[in-house]
């Protein structure tokens, strides 16, 4: 079997989790002139996990990678005391610990040891159990273009730091580029926060509904994270995260069938040079009230926003409206460390569906109320305007974007919109 060198260090955090001492240690196979993968491990480093990753290197089954366990963070208090941020750092659902990770950890590591890193994400494993389990997604969740392959061990998606909204965001998200292996047991944690194996259903059904590659496996009668130090197991979960390997990247399979409804799969954001301006001449007591109003397709209502309240309300599009008689019509998904949690601006599609711009994605609504179907932004930038006409527009501080939408969604229906239900 090929040799391993074992490093230990430490870096503290500069621009993301500032002033966070985090240890680590690396177990970097001894072999000359190769571009490695990488597994992040949360918790230090997993010797089952490097053990089975040399033997399928060895025998071809995957590339060698360096296997990078750190530690939960350690923040020194004005007093001298020291903390521990395990919760802060992996219970949130939140894109700060992986920012860590990837433009400050990762990149340190690479030049303070010499090691030459594969740029692709097809290369690059994130792992973890329990709260390192939900950390592990978390990470690749807004890091789809770092991180390809996931590994978890009782995932915790629970209510410790808006984790269990996850496996619901799963089902309205486009699928992302992941290949995803799980585990559970019977008999796994029962606590205020949430119960591990209720959750654990969730996610499943949520990697199955949207259509993720996915892979799990379940142990009953034994308990939380059980298999997680199993080097035989460690060799089946890293063996099919691997398998294929060679043969090409790691695509999203489908969408959901949901999301097709709206995109077609495969449809991209493309760079375009126009943003068709629309106009909406909105009740002055609402254009007052309100940062953004729309009007329904069926000119039957004004839907009117916040951009700092996640809520959308909706008013009767009656001779004189009165702000008293305001009904709540969506409830927005919001993620913490996104200043905006509102609508930025709103359009609506031929089927009556409203298109809520927000930071965290393009929030689908349909008449009846409900938030089906997210779609990504272009890009990373902040964004700013939304309209639908042809195709869905886009404009962000760095560009102008289109996509092209189902039909349905741009052409007059032949008929009258008939209401919509929870399961139309």
């Amino acid at each position: 079997m090929t040799e391993i060198r074992s490093i230990d260090g430490a870096l503290t955090g500069k621009t993301y989790k500032p002033g966070m001492e985090f240890k680590f240690n690396l177990a970097i196979p001894c072999v000359e002139n190769y571009e490695f993968g990488y597994i992040i491990e949360h918790d230090w480093q997993n010797q089952a996990t490097v053990n089975a990753h040399l033997r399928l290197a060895d025998e071809g089954k995957a590339p060698y990678c360096v296997s990078i366990g750190v530690q939960p963070g350690v923040l020194t208090m004005p007093g001298g005391s020291k903390r521990n941020m395990r919760m802060n750092n992996y219970d949130l659902f939140d894109r700060e610990y992986g920012d860590f990770i990837v433009y400050e950890l990762i990149p340190y590591i690479s030049e303070e040891y010499g090691i030459r890193f594969s740029p692709s994400p097809d290369m690059h494993v994130v792992a973890g159990g329990s709260s390192g389990g939900i950390s592990a997604f978390v990470i690749a969740w807004f890091h789809p273009d770092v991180f390809h392959r996931i590994y978890m061990s009782s995932p915790s998606f629970l209510s410790m730091g808006r984790g269990n909204e996850i496996p619901y965001l799963i089902r309205k998200y486009e699928t992302k580029p992941f290949r995803i292996y799980q585990e559970h047991s019977e008999t796994e944690p029962n606590e205020y926060f949430g119960w591990t194996v209720g959750i654990d259903m969730e996610a499943i059904e949520g990697f199955k509904f949207a259509n993720y590659d996915f892979n799990c496996a379940y142990f009953p009668l034994e308990g939380h994270v059980s298999r997680y130090r199993d080097e035989n197991e460690a060799y089946k979960r890293f063996e099919w995260l691997w398998a294929g390997w060679k043969d090409g990247p790691v695509l999203a399979k489908a969408n959901s069938a949901r999301v097709n409804e709206v995109v077609p799969f495969g449809s991209k954001w493309e760079a375009c040079d126009f943003f068709p301006e629309t106009r909406c001449d909105a009740p002055d007591e609402l254009s007052e009230a309100y940062d953004k109003v729309v009007l329904s397709n069926d000119g039957e209502a004004w839907y009117a926003a916040n951009v700092n309240e996640d809520v959308v309300h909706m008013f009767l599009n009656e001779e004189e409206i009165s702000l008293n008689k305001l009904i709540l019509h969506a409830t927005l998904h919001t993620i913490p460390h996104y200043n905006l949690k509102g609508a930025i601006d709103m359009a609506v599609d031929k089927e009556d569906r409203l298109y809520v711009l927000t930071e965290i994605g393009v929030q689908c609504v349909r008449s009846f109320g409900l938030i089906d179907v997210i779609l990504d932004l272009p890009d990373d930038e902040m964004p700013e305007k939304i309209a639908v006409t042809d195709a869905l527009y886009v404009k962000t501080t760095g560009g102008i974007y289109k996509r092209k939408l189902q039909e349905r969604c741009i052409t007059d229906a032949d008929e009258k919109r008939k209401h919509v239900h929870y399961y139309d």
